[in-house]
């Protein structure tokens, strides 16, 4: 059966996509969606069949025996990544079908939804924001016990695509379940992988979440002072990726919120 609240709040975002709407800040947030769903967001045309649900299904029970196998040795870690990331893929595949078939999952994706739910391994949907959170504690869990792991970088982007895709419904410069200072600690975390992640799409994509987190901190900070500092390290920061990535379809929107904030072609 499926769930009515699950198919009205992603459909009443789908409608607003629909309807006119104006405005710099307009453009920025549909390219950000396109970000999201788009020929860059890996496998966004994939289709949940029962094979690869088998195939998820076994992968998560090995990893599950794998963590209660080393349960408090120097290999937990490292199982631990292997069960967060295998979360990662259900979610991202969850997700996929439900932007796929509009916010409806089809019966294969309800299948996978209800049999990781049996293994307490399912992302919680979530009716604010219209998709499926990604289960982070595997993860987090997995970095306090070794951050210095081969696998730390890919889980601490994957922490961070969550954090950042997670945030907003539609309009990224309002936050949905993240603090001010969440948002600060995001700003850092991006800035930290758009420098660190060794392959360059992954670059890109926390180079761009780290330049429009700054100007959403310049839009939402209360004190004036630190508004402007942010919308300075905003502008450097979304002019600096346009220019580094010409040929993306972020580096558009990126040149819009810069604008927004007062940038290189703005007059103002």
């Amino acid at each position: 059966m499926i769930d009515s609240g699950r198919t009205a709040s992603t459909s009443r975002a789908a409608a607003s996509w629909r309807s006119p709407r104006r405005g710099a800040t307009t453009l920025a947030v549909l390219l950000l969606f396109l970000s999201m769903f788009g020929p860059h967001s890996g496998g966004a045309h994939d289709t949940i069949d029962p094979d690869r649900i088998n195939a998820i299904l076994a992968a998560a029970d090995a990893a599950v025996m794998r963590v209660k196998g080393a349960a408090g040795s120097a290999s937990e870690g490292k199982a631990l990544f292997a069960l967060g990331m295998i979360q990662v893929e259900s979610t991202a595949i969850l997700n996929r079908d439900l932007a796929a078939h509009s916010g409806q999952l089809t019966f294969n994706g309800q299948s996978l939804q209800k049999s990781l739910a049996q293994r307490d391994l399912a992302p919680r949907f979530d009716d604010t924001i219209g998709r499926y959170r990604l289960p982070m504690a595997r993860l987090a869990q997995a970095l306090r016990l070794s951050p210095d792991a081969p696998d730390a970088l890919r889980a601490r982007f994957e922490l961070l695509k969550a954090g950042f895709y997670e945030s907003f419904v539609l309009d990224p410069f309002q936050l949905v379940g993240m603090s001010f200072d969440d948002l600060d600690r995001q700003i850092a975390e991006a800035k930290a992988l758009a420098s660190a992640l060794p392959t360059p799409d992954d670059a890109e994509e926390a180079a761009f979440i780290h330049a429009v987190d700054l100007a959403r901190a310049a839009r939402l900070v209360r004190d004036p002072e630190a508004a402007r500092s942010y919308a300075g390290l905003a502008r450097t920061a979304l002019g600096a990726f346009a220019e580094a990535y010409p040929q993306s379809m972020r580096a558009a929107s990126a040149a819009v919120i810069q604008q927004s904030l007062g940038g290189p072609s703005d007059p103002n």
